[in-house]
This record gives C-alpha cells, sequence and structure tokens, in this order.
C-alpha cells in the first residue's frame, strides 16, 4: 500500500470514529468542559448526576483538579473517562462503576479503618498498634483491600481510595503569625 492510501484509509478510519463518538455522545452519558471551565452536559448525563444525586459544579470541579494528572476518575460510584481534545477542552465520558471493584466487594468497617491510617502514612506496625491488631491482621485487611481495589501495592490503595471518594484528606490549617 503506498504513502497516499495508506493516509486515505487512516482518514477514513477517522471519520469513521468521530461520527460513531458523535452518535454515542447522544445516548451515553457525556460531558464536555472547555478550556475556561464553561461546561455542558448531555440528558443522559444529567439525569446519572441527578439519580447519584451528584451536583453538576462539584463533578466538574473533581473532574478539573484531577484532569490533568488522570486519565480516569472515580466519584462515587461514576467512572470518568477524561479525553483531551486538541481544541483545549476535556471530553468526560460517565460510565457506573461499583465502588470497590464489584458488587460484593465492600470494605468492612475494619478495612476502611486500616485504610485511612494507611493514607496517613502509618506503617502496617503503627496500625495495628492504634487499631489493637496484630501486624499479621493488618495485613490481612492490606491483602483483602488491594483485592478489591484491583491495586497492588500500598500507593495504589490510597490513590485509589482517595479519587474514588472514599477518604478525604483534612485540609492543612495554617498557621496564622501573632501580630506584634
Amino acid at each position: 500500500m503506498s504513502g497516499a492510501a495508506k493516509a486515505s484509509e487512516m482518514a477514513f478510519r477517522a471519520r469513521r470514529a468521530i461520527r460513531g463518538l458523535d452518535m454515542a455522545l447522544d445516548k451515553e452519558p457525556a460531558l464536555f468542559i472547555e478550556q475556561d471551565g464553561k461546561h455542558w452536559l448531555n440528558g443522559p448525563a444529567s439525569l446519572l448526576i441527578a439519580e447519584k444525586g451528584l451536583g453538576c459544579e462539584d463533578l466538574v470541579e473533581s473532574i478539573k483538579m484531577g484532569g490533568g494528572r488522570f486519565r480516569e476518575i472515580f466519584v462515587q460510584d461514576i467512572r470518568l473517562e477524561l479525553i483531551g481534545l486538541p481544541c483545549g477542552g476535556l471530553l468526560v465520558l460517565l460510565k457506573n462503576a461499583p465502588l470497590n471493584g464489584g458488587p460484593n466487594a465492600v470494605l468492612t468497617p475494619k478495612e476502611k479503618h486500616v485504610l485511612i491510617m494507611l493514607v496517613k502514612g502509618l506503617s502496617n506496625k503503627q496500625i495495628a498498634h492504634n487499631l489493637k491488631m496484630s501486624p499479621g491482621t493488618v495485613n490481612s485487611h492490606l491483602d483483602n483491600i488491594y483485592r478489591k481495589f484491583g491495586c497492588s501495592g500500598r500507593l495504589q490503595a490510597c490513590l485509589t481510595a482517595l479519587n474514588r471518594g472514599l477518604i478525604c484528606l483534612p485540609e492543612k490549617k495554617q498557621k496564622q503569625k501573632a501580630l506584634v
């Protein structure tokens, strides 16, 4: 196949993909965010957001916070696929996604406590001491968390918990200088 034929074939495939995306935007929940922060939401996305009890502005803010660093983020139990567009905007496809990997993969209260301490940066030994359990039990809880999140380590588990909104980091209080 010559170079011109390859280019023609690529252009044909690209046009077909764009037409398919255009048709999907009528049916699939989607959100478009312009560079200046203005956003547009299609009907299915409005319904999904309302069904989940989310505010559109809060969702857009979450996307802006993660948009430059992630291709996929989770807000409650919605998986957001972020697609950067050549015009500088961001197309966001909204998908229903169970919070913890599957319908039966809900964190137990003990796993949640372990996860909170993990996000705070405590070691297994410190977590065991604080929760009055053995380090082996902490390891068991961590293994369960990793399996439920579909990840393999501490950092991934922390990022997953933060991205899915399961854990919120406390805002740092700035020390105020005393006026003399």
